[in-house]
């Protein structure tokens, strides 16, 4: 009786050719995975402008403080490190979004904080194509996982211990970066973007590759090659580093830059 059978060289064709159609399309699904994410962060960095929006309409047009007073003082600091980590260390302005007075109650809220009963989610804080280092609240996903970044551009005006400026000081609201994604392992509410550029001349002997977005080798730009950015006018949008970084575009940071 004769059989009817695939021989190894039809077999190896098969098998050669699934392993090429997966090449293919793994890439692919990869991508669209990635874009899924992209948009997602984009739709929290909405939220978080449009929560500080509300603030600054609550607040005379200023923004959110990096430096507030405490309580049974006569003097402004920035957010001690007294936020104690599993190990030990304390970790300065790399704050919790929910950890403040309840906790700590001589020490001051985080822009996280501040901004929280605006939008009532923690989540939010969360980048999905960051990988939490530590996730305290909650244990299962918790919610002291952050992927944002609040420039301290607008939190201080790029001065130590100076007040948030206010809307009316910026001529270029809607090309003012606010907050932006870092990228990196996120565990923590920040405050950044004094990194790079000390003049408003482009790319005045700066390396973009180590100016914000990209202050530091682990602030990835896990998003298609960029990240998602929020301005001062509250919109929300996604761009590469090449586009953003301070040393080529300083207006787009410092308010002392724009005309």
């Amino acid at each position: 009786m004769k059989r009817n059978a695939f021989t190894l060289i039809e077999l190896l064709v098969v098998i050669a050719i699934i392993a090429i159609l997966a090449a293919i399309l793994f890439p692919v699904f990869a991508q669209a995975r990635e874009k899924a994410r992209q948009v997602s962060c984009l739709s929290n960095l909405k939220q978080l402008g449009t929560s500080a929006m509300m603030y600054t309409q609550d607040y005379d047009e200023q923004f959110m403080e990096s430096y507030r007073l405490h309580e049974g003082s006569d003097g402004t600091y920035w957010p001690l490190n007294q936020y104690a980590k599993p190990d030990g260390r304390t970790y300065g302005w790399y704050t919790g979004p929910t950890s403040g007075r309840a906790m700590y109650p001589a020490i001051t809220d985080n822009w996280g904080s501040i901004l929280l009963p605006y939008h009532k989610s923690s989540q939010i804080f969360a980048c999905l194509s960051g990988s939490a280092t530590w996730r305290p609240e909650g244990e299962s996903g918790g919610t002291d996982n952050a992927g944002y970044i609040y420039s301290n551009w607008v939190s201080d005006g790029g001065q130590y211990l100076a007040p948030a400026i206010k809307l009316s000081r910026l001529v270029q609201a809607a090309n003012t970066i606010m907050i932006y994604e870092s990228g990196k392992a996120c565990w923590s509410i920040e405050i950044q973007g004094w990194n790079g550029s000390g003049s408003c001349v482009p790319n005045n002997g700066y390396d973009p590759n180590n100016t914000s977005p990209r202050c530091y080798g682990d602030w990835i730009p896990r998003h298609m090659g960029g990240r998602n950015f929020v301005f001062c006018d509250g919109h929300a949008k996604w761009g590469r580093d090449d586009q953003m970084n301070v040393a080529a575009f300083p207006a787009k940071w410092r308010i002392d830059c724009q005309q």
